[in-house]
């Protein structure tokens, strides 16, 4: 099976930076969200990042108007997997909203479309086990924001067949981004394995010893390496979005 056309569901800050830069790579993408004035924003976001590389000489007038025709926003689900080989769901980090999600979506595909999972916290095999097809759900893990950050981290479930793994770091691959696999399902994957404890510990820190915010950040950065500050990161990512992870990695 060749991938051509990609149905992207959710248009928040992940879902369309998914469609952008799947676009950028010539796919023919859909982008799928409830509501119509959710879907104007998020196209509105994309012409916005597609003129800012133009501006800066990374592409040219005519190739931002190509990439931005090569996306169609929809709001009927079933209109929107029609034709796709690949969808990946970018939903908010609410399991409820995914098994909602996965659900209508189970009723309306075709068996060989491959659900790609954008979490990047909640266990791929819990996800997969609310489809019909456990074989076909993966773990496609893009940072935020999609269009600079070049990791992204693939998770095959417990029952994810071999196929669909190489199928999706093609992918990967495909749109100019740097696969890491995910050997065992864990909550929070490599990443958040790592940084939301870091976050806690930055916290406790700054606590119980009564550290400084500054002077947290400025030692991760200045004496371990790193590109931002761990409170810097956090609130680049959303304090939401960590409580979320938080949350669900904890109940796990």
């Amino acid at each position: 099976m060749e991938i051509k056309n990609i149905t992207v569901l959710g248009s928040g800050i992940m879902g369309h930076g998914i469609a952008q830069v799947s676009a950028m790579s010539g796919y023919n993408v859909v982008l799928r969200d409830i509501e119509q004035k959710f879907l104007d924003k998020a196209m509105e976001k994309i012409k916005w990042s597609l003129d800012k590389l133009v501006s800066k000489e990374k592409i040219s007038q005519s190739q931002a108007e190509q990439i931005y025709s090569r996306i169609k926003p929809v709001i009927d689900l079933k209109e929107a997997v029609k034709d796709c080989q690949l969808v990946i769901e970018a939903v908010p980090e609410i399991m409820d909203l995914k098994r909602k999600v996965y659900d209508e979506l189970d009723k309306v595909a075709s068996n060989d479309i491959i659900f790609a999972s954008n979490t990047s916290t909640l266990p791929i095999t819990e996800i997969a086990n609310t489809t019909s097809r456990p074989n076909r759900v993966i773990g496609i893990h893009f940072f935020n924001p999609p269009q600079l950050m070049k990791l992204v981290e693939v998770i095959p479930g417990m029952q994810t067949s071999s196929e669909i793994v190489e199928k999706t770091v093609e992918f990967v691959r495909s749109v100019k981004k740097e696969p890491v696999l995910c050997k065992k399902d864990v909550p929070g994957f490599i990443v958040n394995r790592l940084f939301i404890p870091l976050v806690h510990e930055a916290c406790y820190v700054m606590d119980r010893q009564k550290n400084q915010l500054t002077a947290i950040d400025s030692a991760v950065k200045f004496k371990l390496g790193f590109p931002m500050g761990i409170f810097e990161l956090a609130d680049f990512t959303g304090m939401d979005v960590i409580h979320k992870a938080t949350v669900e990695m904890h109940q796990r």
